[in-house]
């Protein structure tokens, strides 16, 4: 089987073809055969039948004697014979054949039986179609005449044509297996070249693209297929590069401050505040990226949700009080019932991140707006700060991204917050965009599906409207 594995399809499929073919010609010549056979034995058993029925006739009428009524009917090659009730041969078509029986075949008068024999007394290896007929004289003597009509022309004629049907079998098998073959050879062309250049691709680890043939056939549908998964495999592993990159980049800067921290305090044996809250910090900052790497690589894993009602309202009129009670900014919030399945935990982490990025953007207040519209739980928050640009909307969301005019690190941002936005909101069946409000003002904007028991409270822009009394944005 190992060996049979290793072989070439085209191979495989060559062989496979000539063993059914084959199989298929032979049992077809041999029934060929075998029906020839058996049509021109009846054909012959008809012939002898007709020349015993003859004699019958001549002996049963009384017409002639019984031995004279044999040499009246023509044998045209066959042997006949008439024998008595005694089994003696009253009299034979030939001389020669009086000395012994043909066949032991007695049937009682009125009755025929037949037999096919390969060879008869004093010869060898003529075959003999044999029918004997019983038969009774006007006196009451009872005989049976025997016809052999030899076989010889029969057999030579099957074999003949089975000869030449197996040749030209033959040569039709070698005429498929060629046509096959080069109609597998062509067929198989353009995989073993998409093959080829996916192996160049690969080995020189570079982009490139399959050509596509004109065909329009599958082949041309599955260089397409791969020409898409190429496409698809290089922009993830830019996207991997392009991660680890950053990812890098994000530690090193924190580790370097940390080393730098510990020399400076091994250099120096006095205590220092200051040294120890720096490193506190960006060791903390640190454990912020690697959680939100872990909370990223578990959404890629696709790590299934808790799935349970959640009243978004309750999250959003948390995080308010916690800004408000940082007194920071001015926060305003317009609150209404609204009501998700999902997973608690990952829904007020989504909240936060984007309060946090409203935070490190704004340039006074902060507005947080919840409500429902159409059966859509949606969750507005806007900050004072300028819009994002249009083709910049959708590239804020990938991991690590930063805008043109603040690459710099703002307050702690890790470039990840709103990328795990997007992959919690993705998760519960939501979106998030990145927008902006009626007045111009930065906003983003979650939409996720609400249940069937949520409020169906509209969805306001007012500010300071909420079911939990959250009161003027006075902190």
């Amino acid at each position: 089987m190992r060996r049979w594995e290793r072989w070439s399809l085209q191979r495989r499929v060559l062989t496979l073809s000539a063993v059914a073919v084959t199989i298929a010609i032979a049992m077809g010549v041999a029934a060929y055969a075998v029906a020839l056979d058996r049509i021109l034995y009846a054909a012959a058993l008809d012939s002898a039948r007709l020349q015993g029925g003859d004699i019958v006739a001549a002996i049963s009428s009384g017409e002639e004697p019984a031995a004279i009524s044999i040499s009246e009917v023509a044998s045209r090659g066959a042997l006949i014979q008439l024998v008595d009730a005694s089994g003696r041969v009253v009299a034979a078509s030939e001389p020669a054949e009086m000395r012994s029986r043909l066949t032991a075949l007695a049937p009682p008068p009125g009755r025929i039986r037949t037999a096919q024999v390969t060879g008869l007394p004093g010869e060898v290896g003529e075959p003999y179609a044999i029918v004997a007929q019983g038969v009774r004289d006007p006196a009451g003597t009872a005989y049976v005449v025997v016809v052999a009509t030899p076989l010889r022309v029969e057999t030579d004629s099957v074999r003949t044509a089975t000869v030449l049907l197996a040749v030209g079998s033959v040569l039709l098998l070698l005429l498929v297996l060629g046509l096959m073959r080069r109609t597998m050879r062509g067929a198989l062309q353009p995989v073993e070249r998409i093959r080829a250049e996916v192996d160049r691709i690969t080995q020189v680890r570079g982009r490139g693209q399959i050509t596509v043939p004109p065909s329009g056939d599958e082949i041309s549908r599955l260089a397409r297929t791969m020409n898409q998964m190429l496409a698809r495999l290089d922009q993830s592993d830019a996207s991997t590069r392009r991660f680890v990159s950053d990812a890098s980049h994000e530690l090193r800067s924190p580790l370097a401050t940390i080393r730098a921290a510990i020399e400076v305090g091994k250099a120096s044996d006095a205590p220092d505040p200051g040294r120890d809250d720096l490193i506190l910090a960006e060791t903390l900052r640190m454990q912020r990226l690697v959680d939100d790497l872990l909370t990223l690589a578990k959404a890629d894993d696709g790590v299934p949700i808790a799935a349970s009602e959640v009243d978004l309202d309750d999250i959003v009129h948390a995080e308010v009080r916690r800004l408000r009670a940082l007194g920071e900014q001015e926060v305003r919030a317009s609150i209404g019932a609204a009501r998700v399945l999902g997973d608690r935990g990952r829904l007020e982490q989504m909240v936060r991140n984007l309060v946090d990025n409203a935070t490190r953007h704004t340039t006074g207040a902060v507005g947080l707006t919840v409500g429902t519209s159409e059966g859509q739980v949606v969750l507005y928050v806007d900050n004072d700060g300028d819009p994002l640009p249009e083709d910049q909307r959708a590239a804020v969301f990938e991991r690590f991204a930063r805008l043109e005019q603040s690459r710099e690190r703002d307050r702690g941002g890790s470039g990840l917050g709103l990328a795990i936005v997007r992959s919690i909101a993705t998760s519960h069946g939501g979106r998030v965009v990145a927008t902006e409000t009626p007045t111009g003002d930065c906003r983003f904007a979650v939409t996720l599906p609400g249940t069937d028991d949520a409020s169906s409270a509209p969805l306001s822009s007012a500010p300071e409207r909420s079911r939990h009394g959250v009161g003027s944005p006075s902190p």
